[in-house]
């Protein structure tokens, strides 16, 4: 049985789409990560994802290592 989670996370430090698309991609092939939507306006990623495959800490372990900040909100 999975079992999906959606949780939005903030994100800092992005100026353009092409930090969107980075985060998208990225985050988006964490193995569990089911879709994430990133807003530049709203400096925030909504992310769902399978929590018996990957953890809100995953999420952003991979936003921080790209070179933002993210914590859940």
């Amino acid at each position: 049985m999975s079992s999906n989670t959606e949780k939005v996370f903030s994100v800092n430090g992005m100026t353009c789409q092409s930090c969107v698309k980075n985060i998208e991609r990225n985050v988006g092939k964490i193995d569990g990560v089911k879709t994430i939507k990133v807003s530049l306006d709203e400096k925030e990623a909504r992310v769902e994802f399978d929590n018996s495959k990957t953890s809100e800490q995953a999420v952003i372990d991979k936003i921080t290592g790209l070179g933002f900040q993210a914590q859940a909100k």
